[in-house]
């Protein structure tokens, strides 16, 4: 194999590497971002407490037809469940939820839409 070629390779190799890892950055950014906006939201609060784990439900997400819906599995210490809502970039820092609902592990779906919150059904909701 010519000198060349293996420079060639070695070069296209990187540019893959370097494209795999800023989007891997891009992502891991967003997913604490949107972490940042659960934690903070009341009906999560109140349904799931405070989030010990949150990950990314590529699925949920891939079966979600709103453009900027995403799923995550969240649990906390009053709860668990599936967080599926759609993030709106605030600011280059920020996420913040403006739809969507929170399936609860106990079979109940709680809405997410700030006009929306009913302290009777949320409590009757949450565990």
């Amino acid at each position: 194999m010519p000198l060349w070629v293996g420079i060639l390779l070695g070069a296209v190799l990187a540019v893959v590497l370097l494209v795999a890892g800023l989007g891997w950055w891009g992502i891991n950014l967003f997913i604490g971002q949107a972490t940042t906006a659960m934690t903070e939201h009341p009906v999560i609060q109140r349904c799931i407490g405070k989030i010990d784990n949150v990950s990314f439900d590529m699925v949920a997400t891939g079966n979600d037809s709103r453009e900027d819906g995403f799923a995550f599995r969240v649990r906390g210490t009053r709860g668990s469940g599936l967080v599926d809502a759609v993030f709106t970039t605030t600011d280059a820092d920020h996420e913040q939820i403006d739809a969507g609902e929170l399936h609860l592990d106990n079979g109940k779906t709680v809405s997410l839409d700030p006009d929306s919150e009913d302290d009777d059904a949320l409590d009757q909701s949450c565990p």
